[in-house]
C-alpha cells in the first residue's frame, strides 16, 4: 500500500463505531452458519445416496443370482418417491433456516427505536 491508501484506511478506521464492528462480526457469524448448514446438507445427502447405491447394487446382485424376484427388491418406486419427497422437504427447511439466520427481522417488521 502506498502512503495515501494507508492514510485513507486509517481515517476510515477512525470513524468506525462499535456498531460497525459488531455488524462485521455478525456478518461473519451468519456467513459461517450458512456455509456450515449447506456443507452439512451436502454431506448428509452424499451419505444417503451412497447407502441408496449400495442397496441398489445389492438388489442387482440378488436379482442376477436368482435369489429374489423383481417384486422383492429393496429399491422400488415407493422408495424413490419417498426419497424425492424427503429431499424436497429437506431442501426447503435448509433454505428457510438459512434465510431466517441471514435475515432475522422478517419482512415488514421494524425494530423499535
Amino acid at each position: 500500500m502506498d502512503g495515501r491508501a494507508e492514510g485513507l484506511a486509517s481515517e476510515i478506521r477512525t470513524f468506525a463505531t462499535v456498531a460497525d464492528e459488531v455488524a462485521r462480526g455478525d456478518l461473519a457469524i451468519r456467513t459461517r452458519f450458512a456455509r456450515d448448514i449447506i456443507t452439512l446438507f451436502a454431506l448428509t445427502n452424499v451419505v444417503v445416496l451412497t447407502g441408496l447405491g449400495i442397496a441398489f447394487w445389492q438388489d442387482c446382485v440378488l436379482l442376477a443370482g436368482g435369489r429374489i424376484r423383481p417384486g422383492d427388491r429393496i429399491i422400488d418406486g415407493k422408495v424413490v418417491m419417498a426419497l424425492l419427497g424427503a429431499t424436497t422437504v429437506q431442501l426447503g427447511a435448509v433454505i428457510f433456516t438459512i434465510a431466517r439466520a441471514i435475515f432475522p427481522g422478517g419482512a415488514g417488521r421494524r425494530d423499535p427505536d
